[in-house]
């Protein structure tokens, strides 16, 4: 399993407040305009997550759990009380996302 690389972007608290500067980054890793969701979500044991989505922050100081994309190479976010920070991860075209356990995310939809 690999980490993303340029799939999977650290965010700063700073971008977290300003929820503007979340969508450019989203559209910029996505390639594509996108339209937040209003709130978190709590996800749902192996859930399988809407093909809408181009892109999904990730609080990693949530629930235990992950939030995994599958496609050429497999990329893997861990959440749980002992991690920290949050990520957002590209899903592109041709990928399918699934969580598991509950992390707490925000999904960018393809507007």
């Amino acid at each position: 399993m690999s980490n993303g690389g340029d799939r999977i972007l650290q965010v700063n608290e700073q971008d977290i407040e300003k929820m503007n500067t979340l969508e450019d980054l989203a559209k910029n890793m996505a390639g594509t305009a996108v339209i937040r969701d209003a709130d978190e979500t709590i996800g749902s044991n192996f859930e399988k997550v809407d093909e809408s989505v181009a892109a999904i922050l990730v609080r990693k100081n949530s629930a235990d759990g992950a939030v995994r994309i599958f496609g050429r190479e497999i990329r893997n976010v861990v959440t749980g009380p002992q991690e920290h920070g949050f990520v957002l991860v590209c899903v592109s075209e041709g990928e399918h996302c699934r969580i598991f356990g509950t992390p707490t995310v925000r999904y960018f939809r393809k507007a």
